[in-house]
């Protein structure tokens, strides 16, 4: 009855916690033996139902099946555990197979239970009989088959057979009759002694000789009288839930029902009930197996079973629809940079060497302050040349002055005037040597104390220096999240050296160009401080946040993901 099944076995308890080795197994061999018994051994320590889906086994646990086990109780005492591996199914279909094997553990149980009382037959006719039920394909070839059974196993004159429809009972078939009119006087009798012992919860028969628990036998009084003062019996079918209908046997005056044959018919009855409700569930029509399906989807979903991960999914539904509801400032989170408004530069005025280093990146300098002096002594042998060269011109212009040759002074004043030029020219390239601070403030690159003796190139950047008072923050904000920023927007920054201290920042220029970098891509957005802070230094970075507007909070922290995705989709065509 069950499709896709790999394995299956059953086991008997040694004990309230542990279980025999396999006493039968269909097939002989295969694998998930293990996998078998410990869902077995779960279900017997549990006393309760288990399903594991999609559980490996096999040569190197390559092999996926779904694995059921259900423990067969007889007065409360687990007498068996049957195991069965399927094929990986949903949930929908795993239900049913376990229902097949409640089904079955229901009537292998009323077997034990009666035969541990002696008093159950174990012929041929109980195999036979569920043998024909399980080949009919409808409810109503089977309660025909069923009333005829019976009729000639037990010799009754009429047995009947009832199911429920809705609040009462209604007449499904009647033993070697084809046909029968449902508004018949017999028809209605029957009815009645079936509600009767459906309504009482347990088998009925009129008159009743042994003694048994006092029922209200009213309707089958009347329905016996009816025929003669026969003998009536009807026995409640009983399903997984609830009770579904109820089979009436009727026999002449004079042959009641031994205890023997009632036991035999409830035992058989059971499983009846349990096959009816099988095929009333396979029967029923598409809006009712959607009508079925939604509740149980509803009982799962609102019932007490799965408590806590049903309080979890609601905890986070309830949590999404606050989150969709309450507003809060979206704020852009970007790298910033602090660097000063203006940085003078400090180069080489010559190609020389460097003689000394008097400060280094970092440190704070004054205006005027000597910060490196260059090696002047070529330049210095130089100024000496051409003031030996001056000297020597002057000495003849004394001499042309003291012959008044007019001629011979004015050519000797223009060579001084040269002379002087080139000293003038000296004597700044002197000076130059000596590199200064332009204004006050902090350097902010260059260290030359490890480059003393080192030659320098001319027109090569030796030190740059930024002031202390003018700043501004650069941030490098992602090409997602430049929507909304613009200039005037406010913000925060926080500087990965002072964790402590929060500097308010706005937004002064964006640079309409995207750069690459890192492998993503970002704009350069350029802020000024509103508050000076002798605690920063240009160099100094951290992260800054820009206000852009307000908000649902459920957007704010899923917006970036969907946006990802969006762009994703559309990049494949979607």
């Amino acid at each position: 009855m069950i499709s896709g099944l790999v394995r299956g076995a059953l086991y008997i308890p040694l004990n309230n916690k542990e279980l025999g080795p396999a006493m039968s197994a269909w097939p002989a061999e295969g694998g998930g033996e293990s996998q078998l018994f410990g869902v077995a051994s779960q279900a017997h320590v549990e006393s309760k139902n288990v399903v594991c889906s999609e559980q490996h086994y096999g040569p190197q646990n390559t092999l996926i099946g779904d694995l059921i086990a259900v423990p067969l109780v007889v007065d409360g005492e687990t007498i068996a555990v049957i195991a069965i591996m399927i094929t990986v199914r949903p949930e929908i279909q795993q239900h049913a197979v376990l229902q097949l094997l409640q089904w079955g553990g229901a009537w292998v149980g009323s077997l034990v239970h009666h035969a541990a009382a002696g008093e159950l037959e174990t012929d041929s006719f109980s195999m036979k009989f569920m043998t024909s039920m399980l080949n009919h394909s409808s409810s109503q070839a089977m309660a025909m088959d069923i009333v005829n059974q019976f009729a000639d196993k037990f010799d009754c004159e009429r047995v009947s057979l009832g199911l429920r429809r809705g609040l009462s009972l209604r007449l499904q078939a009647l033993s070697h009759v084809v046909s029968f009119d449902s508004r018949a006087e017999i028809a209605r009798r029957i009815e009645a002694a079936m509600e009767e012992a459906v309504d009482q919860a347990s088998t009925m028969i009129y008159p009743d000789k042994t003694g048994g628990p006092l029922t209200v036998s009213r309707a089958h009084a009347e329905l016996a009288s009816f025929r003669g003062n026969g003998v009536v019996c009807t026995i409640p079918l009983q399903g997984i839930t609830e009770t579904i209908g109820a089979l009436t046997l009727e026999r002449s005056p004079g042959h009641s029902f031994d205890h023997s044959t009632v036991v035999l018919c409830e035992a058989v009855g059971h499983f009846i009930g349990l096959e009816f409700e099988r095929k009333q569930r396979e029967q029923r029509p598409p809006w009712g197996k959607t009508k079925e399906a939604f509740l149980d989807w509803a009982s799962n979903v609102f019932g007490v079973a799965h408590l806590k991960p049903k309080l979890l999914l609601l905890s986070v539904a309830m949590l999404m629809v606050v989150l969709s509801l309450v507003s809060g400032t979206y704020k852009v989170t970007a790298r910033a940079s602090i660097e000063g408004t203006v940085r003078q530069a400090l180069v080489a005025p010559h190609d020389s060497y460097v003689k000394r280093a008097e400060v280094r990146a970092g440190d704070l300098v004054k205006e005027g302050q000597l910060i490196a002096l260059l090696d002047d002594r070529n330049l210095q042998l130089e100024y000496q040349k051409w003031q030996s060269e001056r000297n020597k011109i002057e000495k003849e212009y004394q001499d042309a002055l003291a012959k008044r040759d007019r001629s011979e002074l004015s050519i000797l004043r223009a060579q001084i005037d040269q002379v002087d030029a080139e000293l003038q020219q000296l004597h700044a390239k002197i000076m130059r040597t000596k590199l200064r601070a332009p204004f006050e403030g902090v350097v902010v690159s260059g260290d030359l104390s490890q480059s003393l003796g080192a030659p320098v190139k001319i027109g090569q950047v030796l030190f740059e220096i930024a002031p202390l008072d003018s700043y501004r923050v650069v941030l490098e904000v992602d090409d997602h999240d430049m929507a909304g920023v613009d200039v005037g927007k406010s913000g925060h920054l926080l500087v990965a050296a002072l964790p402590d201290y929060f500097f308010a920042i706005s937004i002064d220029q964006i640079v309409p160009v995207a750069v690459s970098s890192e492998a993503k891509n970002f704009f350069r957005v350029e802020a000024s401080l509103n508050e000076f802070s002798k605690l920063l230094r240009p160099g100094m970075s951290g992260v800054a946040k820009i206000e852009v507007g307000e908000r649902k909070l459920l957007w704010i922290w899923t917006h970036t993901l969907m946006d990802r995705l969006r762009l994703w989709f559309w990049s494949v065509g979607l």
